[in-house]
């Protein structure tokens, strides 16, 4: 029986993330961070610190948008979770019609 409730939210979240939109990609943040990592890197090899503190700011940027990034994501799969649980079912109506019946 638990499967059964399992299967049950598992396939109401992929309803309500395919049908919604989650969101941006953390993925895009941690990138630009990478990024600003590896101008830092390149900056201290070659004592330009201009380039240097500009990776630093890339880096920061960033992290930022990854944070940003992610709770945007929580909070749209929040709502979206809580569209769908709202949302009749096509079994809970089958239900309710036999037991009506």
């Amino acid at each position: 029986m638990s499967n059964e409730a399992s299967g049950v939210q598992g396939s109401g979240l992929s309803r309500a993330t395919s049908e919604n939109d989650v969101g941006p990609d953390p993925v895009i943040g941690a990138g630009i961070a990478l990024l600003g990592i590896f101008l830092m890197g390149v900056g201290g090899a070659q004592g330009a610190h201009y380039l240097f503190n500009f990776g630093v700011l890339v880096a920061v940027l960033g992290a930022v948008l990854f944070v940003l990034f992610v709770a945007l994501t929580a909070l749209k799969q929040r709502r979206a979770l809580g569209l769908a649980s709202r949302a009749p079912s096509p079994e809970g109506s089958a239900e309710q019609r036999d037991a009506r019946d």
